[in-house]
């Protein structure tokens, strides 16, 4: 019985110490209009991701990709960007105002093979949303909607960053 509890007592700070956590640090302060029929169109156009990885002690990588992006934007307030077949949805207020928040996952068209694996192999999760789309759109007779990519995550392991993500970018679309 000793031995099981020094087993334990060795084994558990092992397993702790090599669990990972992912942080971002990215929020939306937006409350979701109910009358945007101002700005309920599909636009089309293009988003540009710039990313950044640097793994501690490993390198860095950078990315800096464009893809074609729709923009649907409802009356009540909905905001769906649609990137290489994926949807992510997020809100717009009633004065314009709008987010969306993305994962890596949902946004690995815009991110090298390469970059995705060295998060990958740190532990990062691909599923939190770590990359924010914020912006505004002009009245429907301008018939554009903007937006500026943010976002950071920090991955770590025994409680040290081993992995970096920096995000930049922007998105702009019109009514067809």
């Amino acid at each position: 019985m000793k031995w099981i509890r020094l087993l334990l007592f060795l084994f558990i700070p092992i397993i702790v110490g090599c669990s990972s956590s992912t942080t971002s640090g990215i929020n939306v302060y937006l409350a979701q209009g109910d009358n945007t029929n101002v700005w309920a169109d599909i636009y089309t156009g293009t988003l540009t991701l710039h990313s950044s990885v640097d793994v501690i002690g490993g390198g860095t990588g950078e990315d800096a990709l464009t893809e074609s992006v729709t923009v649907e934007v409802t009356t009540d307030g909905n905001v769906y960007i649609t990137v290489q077949g994926k949807t992510i949805s997020g809100i717009m207020d009633n004065s314009g105002a709008w987010a969306v928040l993305a994962s890596i996952g949902e946004f690995s068209s815009l991110i090298s093979e390469k970059n995705i694996d060295r998060l990958d192999d740190a532990g990062c999760s691909m599923h939190k949303k770590v990359i924010k789309i914020e912006g505004a759109s002009t009245p429907h007779y301008l018939d554009t909607i903007s937006g500026l990519v943010s976002g950071q995550m920090k991955c770590k392991r025994a409680g040290l960053t081993i992995v970096k993500l920096s995000t930049s970018g922007t998105l702009l679309a019109q009514v067809d």
